[in-house]
């Protein structure tokens, strides 16, 4: 398994969408395969791991009531292959990831973690594809970790190994002004060799499309059958009608973009609408031999044919070798 997607990676994320329940889990997976997301990703996380209940009690309550056991995650990675997509989820401690490894083809790393070293460090020892997203850090600290997976791993310097998310952590009430999708951009000049996507939090899925125009190659998206419920996620999540709507206006934009090369199009622009679109010198007036071409009886007009508009310049000064009727080619034999 590579990151060398051919078409937009689409990852539909349930994280914690599932509230705690493994039933919802499994129908919003099954939607999502029918939605057709390429993969169905998760968020493994047990509160006493991750966040100190003494120091941040709100939040490590909150990981309690959405967290799901090892168990539940195995039954889930299954039933991916039931449905023919793939199972992921963000690791997120060592006990975790030991559990879950031999069911996951591609690891991510969540922005939480995008600094957790010692957590990176584990899961590239598998030499398995690596997502990382990048929300609430500065290029600098990106270019960190990217180092430390490179020379701690040197085979992560093929683009087929590591995957680089442009992400804002915008919930609750996005503003679009913050998405910041022209870091698309600066991913990809600043880590040309490796892969470049985008994971939402934006409401819709209008950014995604611009993401895949501005060059991501993985689409992370929130996924929810009823964007009413009231955890917070739901809200920036799409639903099954709007996946499917979502994948064929990513091949309308594919299909829009076309080559990178400029030069005509020669099935359509052929050479001789070239000639009938482009300009040529022409005579304004009968002239007969001998005769000095100046601005004054000198034109540029359609089809191209005879000397090149382009050349309308070296014309002028030049002496007619032969009688040229008005509004009849110039050819560089009737000139001296």
């Amino acid at each position: 398994m590579n990151l060398d997607f051919k078409k937009p990676f689409i990852i539909a994320e349930v994280g914690g969408n599932h509230e705690g329940s493994l039933d919802y889990a499994k129908d919003l997976l099954i939607q999502a395969a029918a939605g057709g997301a390429d993969a169905v990703k998760f968020q493994t996380y047990f509160p006493d791991r991750i966040v100190s209940k003494v120091e941040d009690p709100g939040r490590h309550k909150h990981f309690s009531k959405f967290s799901l056991l090892i168990d539940d995650y195995l039954e889930l990675a299954e039933l991916a292959k039931e449905n023919n997509v793939m199972f992921m989820s963000s690791i997120w401690d060592s006990e975790s990831f030991l559990a879950l490894d031999s069911s996951i083809s591609i690891h991510k790393i969540g922005s939480g973690d995008l600094t957790n070293f010692p957590l990176i460090k584990e899961i590239i020892s598998t030499g398995k594809p690596l997502i990382i997203s990048t929300a609430m850090s500065t290029m600098r600290e990106v270019e960190d970790t990217v180092n430390f997976i490179e020379e701690t791993k040197p085979e992560y310097k093929d683009s087929n190994k590591l995957a680089i998310l442009q992400c804002v952590a915008m919930y609750g009430e996005p503003d679009d002004q913050y998405a910041n999708l022209n870091v698309i951009r600066s991913l990809s000049q600043r880590f040309p060799n490796h892969t470049i996507g985008y994971s939402d939090h934006t409401i819709g899925n209008y950014a995604a499309n611009i993401a895949v125009a501005l060059g991501a190659k993985i689409l992370e998206i929130h996924f929810t059958d009823d964007k009413s419920r009231d955890f917070r996620d739901h809200h920036i999540s799409v639903t099954k009608e709007e996946l499917i709507d979502l994948k064929q206006n990513i091949l309308k934009t594919q299909t829009l973009q076309g080559a990178t090369i400029k030069e005509p199009v020669l099935k359509i622009e052929t050479s001789e609408r070239i000639s009938e679109f482009r300009r040529s010198c022409y005579l304004k007036n009968d002239c007969k031999s001998g005769e000095i071409i100046t601005q004054e009886n000198l034109t540029t007009l359609r089809p191209n044919k005879g000397i090149d508009s382009r050349d309308y310049f070296k014309l002028l000064g030049k002496k007619l070798l032969i009688n040229k009727k008005a509004f009849e080619a110039i050819y560089w034999d009737d000139i001296e």
